[in-house]
């Protein structure tokens, strides 16, 4: 993804392409591989000296991104939700598998899903839009 595409998207979506959307956007494609909350991204854009943003606007943009798609919303046990390009997440379903240092705070998503199966026999119980979060926390190699 690239501005481009969120530009695209926006315009496909009759949202207007502002100079504050476009700062949001900016930084989460400076980030690709990182989970950010909405607070750390705003930080981002104030140390670039952009002015015209308050903390406020970062937020609606960020549930509007979430809304269209361009981003992915993830809540982590005990902190503020956290925003990532939709594309790092490409090719999973509906449900999150993190890795998350104690330590240094990184997230990292991993693609085995274990608890597949058992969604499987509650669907056929007759359960349904299941859903779910499965947040593993630790040590990383780094901090370890």
């Amino acid at each position: 993804m690239d501005l481009t595409q969120i530009e695209k998207a926006l315009k496909e979506n009759s949202l207007r392409v502002t100079k504050t959307r476009l700062s949001v956007a900016d930084v989460l494609l400076e980030n690709k591989n990182k989970y950010l909350s909405s607070q750390e991204i705003y930080k981002i854009i104030l140390k670039k000296k952009d002015s015209s943003c308050d903390y406020v606007s970062v937020y609606r943009i960020l549930t509007k991104f979430v809304e269209i798609g361009i981003v992915r919303k993830s809540e982590f046990y005990n902190e503020a939700s956290r925003y990532t390009l939709n594309e790092l997440l490409s090719g999973q379903s509906k449900h999150e598998h993190y890795f998350k240092c104690n330590k240094c705070y990184t997230i990292e998503p991993f693609s085995d899903c274990f608890i597949h199966q058992k969604e499987k026999e509650l669907t056929s119980l007759g359960y349904s839009h299941l859903n779910h979060h499965l947040e593993i926390t630790g040590l990383c190699p780094r901090c370890s």
